[in-house]
């Protein structure tokens, strides 16, 4: 196996940061010298270790962006640990936009035709 190289070429921001030191961040690096990517994944203190995580082309990354800017977001609430949870009475009336219109949470794409998960068959 070849060694994986990278480059950060910037840091666009900190999401959050895990008790051991671990964060999850928004980075543009360049991997294995293929050029730029935006890059999400939580790193270890020092940058030592990466865990795994996503790459998005620029083109990827706009559309996440305009994805982002129409999805309405339900409200947080804190679980006993203080650990950020959806509303989940929220999302599950639909009164979030997370879910769509039809209710279908991942899959569906702009022609509303969804994706079977791996292995199965669509109902």
């Amino acid at each position: 196996m070849d060694k994986i190289t990278y480059e950060v070429l910037e840091k666009l921001g900190v999401l959050s940061e895990s008790p051991r030191g671990w964060t999850k961040e928004l980075r543009l690096v360049n991997w294995n010298n293929r050029g730029p990517r935006y890059d999400l994944r939580e790193w270890s203190p020092g940058d030592r270790k990466a865990s795994r995580g996503i790459t998005l082309s620029l083109k990827e990354m706009r559309i996440l962006q305009e994805v982002l800017v129409e999805t309405e977001l339900p409200e947080l609430e804190e679980d006993e640990e203080g650990q950020d949870m959806p509303d989940m009475e929220a999302l599950m009336a639909g009164t979030s936009g997370a879910f769509g219109e039809s209710g279908a949470a991942f899959g569906e794409g702009a022609s509303g035709a969804g994706k079977a998960g791996r292995g199965r068959k669509a109902s």
